[in-house]
């Protein structure tokens, strides 16, 4: 999913300033499991896993504790006088009941000298295993909230405790600044990071920014439908009860009867232009030949009218559906939950109804074009890509989120989204399969990790690979990775059950040789999958 970069780079050490202290987020042991976390989508209606991670600006910026602008008050009301909104019926709030952080609970700034720290961490890897539902799903009402904006008008907002939620976990600025992220190079960036209070990101931070950059690439439209898949599986999984929330229209909506209360007046207005796309859209699986891959698919969904057609498919100009859904259900840029406003429209209901609807286009071109196989490579591919996603956006959420007090590091180790090479596409994935969990044990360096040993979570692949070769703290003359020399090797040794006829003797008396089989359970690893790291190890265990 991610692109080769062959940009010269400089030590971390010099990219990030040192003023910026991180708590890297990695994982930990006993992570509790839920169904389809990073796997094919569930069908609308029904729950699947996902990531949640928070954001917010540092130093100062213009977000409020919650990771929203500071005019936004997570249940649902606005300060700022341009759209004061207040409840009116139909919000069902309860007595204004919110959920709280979940796994994370309450976050506070913390650090000096002006840096930024990330939050503890959590009990498991949500890339992985993700998150199971909250107390809330029991007591949320169903549908949108509905609040009066300043005007007079009517805006939907998602219930109070989804917004609870997206605040306490930093999304509405997550979102922002993952597009963010993607605009360095045609400038738009600006208007996604100064609001965060980071205007200088791209430059200051270029390791942090992908080569797929907006509507220039297939690989961003890949990047962007992977991207919402994850957000919407998050949200399913946390309220799974509450799945037909965040599902999307069962067809591009023409009609009022189509809409959720709020918006259900008046039919929607559309060009003759996008009813065509949406035909396309709708009705994928007689279109297939004009999309030659999923990534073709997500640049045409989502780049505005006059983005030039990618090389892979010159027939294929953008009409503008993603922005034209936004657009339709706008109350300006400048409303506290409008769907023009990037830095919070994650709170808006029709949000997740039109993003949903996007989601299941793509769905539908995957199963038509035999992409959804359980066990082929594709399928294999697509889970990694999607773990992949979550990594990098959790990677940048971590980057700027305020943590409870706790140990932290110099940020050396940031994954790096342009990161690609035989290690980070062959070797690393080894570790994070759905049968091998050893990275839900062995999480980022700064997480403290089963036994200081880091196969996974946030952190790059070098930083990864170079922290392999040292000795074991399980004791004996090994180190975890000796290059040239599996058999001498711990991280081949325990996997393949070969540890204990190694010849390992003790060198530290407070560390007699560990020779056990890892995981305790039992070998887990294939005899292909043990063969591949093996080879890697033979050949000096190169990164990335």
């Amino acid at each position: 999913m991610l692109s080769k970069s062959t940009r010269a780079r400089g030590s971390r050490r010099e990219l990030l300033a040192p003023p910026v202290a991180l708590l890297l987020l990695g994982v930990a042991c006993g992570g509790r499991a839920a169904s389809n976390v990073m796997g094919a989508p569930a069908p609308s209606g029904s729950g699947s896993g996902g990531e949640a991670h928070a954001l917010t600006g540092g130093g100062g910026g213009a977000l409020g504790a919650g990771g929203l602008p500071a005019a936004f008050d997570a249940a649902g009301t606005s300060s700022d006088p341009g759209s004061a909104g207040t409840s009116t019926s139909g919000a069902g709030t309860g007595g204004g009941l919110l959920a709280t952080a979940g796994e994370g609970g309450d976050v506070s700034a913390s650090g000096s000298g002006g840096g930024v720290v990330v939050p503890h961490p959590t009990p498991a890897d949500t890339c992985l295993a993700g998150y199971g539902a909250l107390a809330s799903d029991d007591t949320m009402e169903f549908g949108p909230h509905l609040v009066t904006l300043g005007d007079g008008r009517t805006d939907t907002t998602m219930q109070a405790e989804v917004l609870q939620w997206l605040s306490d976990n930093r999304w509405p600025g997550a979102h922002a600044f993952w597009h963010g992220l993607r605009g360095c190079v045609d400038g738009s960036a600006a208007s996604f990071f100064g609001p965060l209070g980071f205007p200088n990101i791209c430059k200051d931070y270029p390791v942090l920014v992908p080569q797929d950059q907006n509507c220039k690439t297939s690989g961003d439209g890949y990047q962007f439908l992977l991207l919402h898949r994850y957000l919407l599986q998050t949200m399913r999984q946390l309220w799974p009860k509450h799945a037909a929330d965040f599902a999307g229209f069962s067809k591009f909506p023409t009609r009022k009867a189509e809409l959720p209360v709020g918006w259900n007046a008046s039919d929607p207005k559309w060009s003759a232009q996008i009813l065509a796309a949406a035909d396309i859209a709708d009705h994928i699986e007689q279109h297939l030949d004009q999309f030659p891959n999923e990534g073709a698919l997500g640049f045409w969904l989502q780049c505005p009218v006059g983005t030039p057609a990618l090389p892979e498919a010159p027939q294929l100009p953008s009409l503008g559906l993603h922005p034209s859904l936004h657009a339709q259900w706008s109350r300006g840029a400048n409303s506290a939950h409008g769907l023009d406003n990037e830095q919070v429209n994650v709170s808006n209901y029709l949000f997740w109804k039109l993003h949903g609807w996007i989601d299941d286009v793509w769905e539908r071109y995957r199963v038509a074009k035999g992409l959804t196989k359980p066990g082929s490579p594709e399928m294999a591919a697509y889970n990694q890509n999607l773990r992949q996603q979550c990594n990098e956006f959790s990677g940048v959420v971590a980057f700027l989120t305020p943590s409870r007090p706790g140990p932290t590091g110099p940020l050396d180790c940031l994954p790096d989204p342009n990161e690609t090479g035989y290690f980070h596409d062959n070797i690393r994935p080894l570790f994070a399969t759905d049968v091998n969990h050893c990275a839900s044990c062995h999480g980022a360096p700064d997480t403290s990790p089963y036994a200081n040993l880091t196969l996974g979570g946030q952190t790059s692949s070098r930083c990864l690979v170079e922290r392999l070769k040292r000795p074991s703290n399980d004791g004996g003359q090994f180190k975890l990775i000796e290059p040239g020399d599996p058999d001498k090797s711990w991280l081949y040794l325990k996997p393949s059950g070969k540890a204990e006829n190694s010849g390992c003797f003790s060198v530290d008396p407070d560390k007699p040789c560990n020779t056990a089989t890892m995981p305790p359970s039992g070998k887990t690893m294939t005899d292909s999958e043990l063969e591949i790291l093996r080879k890697w190890i033979a050949d000096g265990a190169l990164y990335p």
